[in-house]
């Protein structure tokens, strides 16, 4: 909610055609291990850095994982980009819709309800917001899902992403069991569906929703890393 492959010809076993055919890699084949282990390193040290260290790091995730991905030649059904699945997902959004819905309604209740983007209108927060939601869900799903699928076995890989998911939001209070939680979910749902799209979408109705009911002051403007450390109230 803030600051995620398939084998050449030669390696098409390295990685699962349908979700529910996953199988543990064999001990010998620790790739998937240290492509894991980079990137993450990567992702830590961006979150982790400010000024142009933190760019530094986050253009060396970008490449990694694009080098990653194409040098395995993965399929788009595995990356979760064919749509297959879209129309038999798309239930995903109207919960993400109604649970959006019933946190706004809450923090109305409350009190506690206020503009998150202020300063720019919804249309443009909206699309600037679900194009960095598609970009968290295709790391924490065509990259890291995918390989600890194979590590692991799909179902425990739902557990171990989500919680690598969370781990990426602290020290956030709202955020980290926010997160697992919802990294939970869509770590099912992509093992289930293998469908980005409505992942991305109902992660952004869910993001705003939520930086919309909880106050700033808690959340400091949905921040991790050391960006929540030295937030400053506007």
């Amino acid at each position: 909610m803030s600051t995620a492959f398939n084998p050449s010809a030669a390696e098409v076993s390295e990685l699962p055609a349908s979700p529910d055919t996953a199988e543990p890699h064999t001990a010998g084949d620790r790739r998937p291990l240290l492509e894991l282990a980079v990137g993450y390193g990567f992702l830590f040290l961006a979150l982790w850095s400010e000024g142009d260290f933190r760019w530094a790091w986050a253009v060396g995730l970008a490449l990694w994982i694009f080098g990653v991905t194409v040098y395995h030649r993965p399929s788009l059904q595995q990356l979760g980009l064919a749509g297959t699945g879209f129309l038999g997902s798309l239930w995903i959004v109207g919960v993400a819709v109604v649970a959006g819905g019933g946190m706004l309604f809450g923090a109305h209740l409350a009190g506690t309800l206020h503009p998150y983007v202020p300063r720019r209108t919804l249309s443009a927060a909206a699309s600037g917001y679900l194009i960095w939601t598609f970009q968290q869900q295709f790391m924490l799903q065509s990259f890291f899902f995918v390989r600890l699928e194979r590590l692991l076995s799909s179902r425990k890989a739902v557990w171990a992403a989500a919680g690598l998911f969370a781990l990426a939001h602290v020290p956030n209070p709202v955020l980290v069991p926010a997160t697992l939680a919802a990294g939970l979910a869509f770590c099912e749902l992509f093992r289930r569906h293998r469908n980005l799209y409505t992942l991305a979408i109902a992660q952004a109705i869910l993001g705003m929703c939520l930086a919309a009911a909880v106050p700033e002051a808690l959340h400091h403007h949905m921040r991790v890393g050391i960006g929540y450390v030295s937030w400053i109230p506007r």
